[in-house]
């Protein structure tokens, strides 16, 4: 080969080169743009099918129907004597800050050609409780659980990545019958309405009214529901007709009147302390009938 048809080739060759370069740049760029615009990664989090693990727990004062999401928290509804249903969703790896949040109801894998409906519109918090829904969205949210929805909480991370937070209705039914007997079953007052009891007397009786009755009928189911009490406080008192030896004698009578009927309730005898003052401590002046009324009176105190 001569020196010119030689260098013709070399040139030629080192072309090529160049040109290949210059196309494997161009993938090389291409590649890039298409990852730099590719969807994020969705994060599901799920009871893995078959492992869903709905715990019912309850007394007479609150239900709680619970179920863990690996990987990210606890999901349970909640409901207290006397008070409106809720829904919180503990998150482990708490967010830094508020993020908008949708929660939807979607058929379950198994029957994917269903309807998706939008329970509400809520927020991921910071903190240990990362969602609260109340009393309307919380009995939806059973509702579909209830109809074999599989119900998501979706959101974005810090990091811009599609969260999916999911609550399966796998061995949910038999769970919820359970909790909804527990609902049923709840006390209509709570310890703010039970605490403090101020039971009226006529004069010179000892003798519980019927509406007396009915509210140490509340303060007994109370004290037996709840493990906290430590201890039910009595003390009677009267008005000032009759002498102080006398005032004494009723209003000894009557704390023990109270004691005995609390006792037929249930209640330990050990759980009860008594007291009377005659016509120490009024609660109101003693000049008039209104003001002795309010004074003929024991006082129950429960104490936690």
């Amino acid at each position: 080969m001569s020196s010119l048809n030689l260098q013709k080739f070399i040139d030629s060759h080192c072309k090529l080169r160049n040109i290949l370069r210059l196309v494997n740049i161009a993938v090389l760029l291409s590649v890039a743009a298409v990852d730099s615009f590719a969807a994020p990664l969705t994060l599901y989090y799920a009871s893995p099918m078959g492992e869903e693990n709905w715990r019912m727990t309850g007394n007479r004062l609150r239900c709680g129907l619970a179920l863990t999401v690996p990987n990210y928290g606890i999901a349970y509804f909640e409901q207290y004597a006397a008070k409106p249903a809720h829904f919180v969703l503990s998150n482990w790896q708490q967010v830094d800050r508020q993020r908008p949040a949708v929660v939807f109801a979607k058929p379950p894998v198994w029957k994917p050609s269903g309807q998706v409906f939008l329970v509400t519109k809520t927020s991921v918090n910071p903190g240990e409780y990362a969602v609260y829904l109340p009393r309307s969205e919380t009995i939806k949210l059973l509702n579909y659980l209830a109809e074999g929805y599989q119900t998501s909480f979706q959101y974005l991370s810090e990091q811009g990545f599609p969260i999916s937070v999911s609550l399966s209705p796998i061995r949910f039914q038999k769970v919820y019958s359970r909790y909804q007997r527990c609902l049923g079953n709840l006390l209509p007052f709570d310890y703010t309405d039970i605490k403090i009891s101020v039971l009226l007397f006529d004069t010179d009786s000892f003798e519980l009214s019927d509406d007396s009755k009915e509210q140490l009928k509340k303060v007994a189911q109370y004290c037996l529901a709840d493990q906290l009490v430590k201890k039910v406080k009595i003390a009677g008192y009267t008005d000032n007709t009759g002498r102080k030896s006398y005032n004494n004698a009723v209003s000894e009578a009557r704390a023990k009147r109270v004691r005995e009927y609390l006792l037929s309730l249930g209640i330990k005898e050990s759980d009860l302390a008594i007291t009377w003052y005659g016509v120490k401590n009024p609660s109101a002046p003693n000049d008039t009938d209104v003001g002795k009324r309010v004074n003929r009176r024991v006082v129950v105190k429960i104490i936690k």
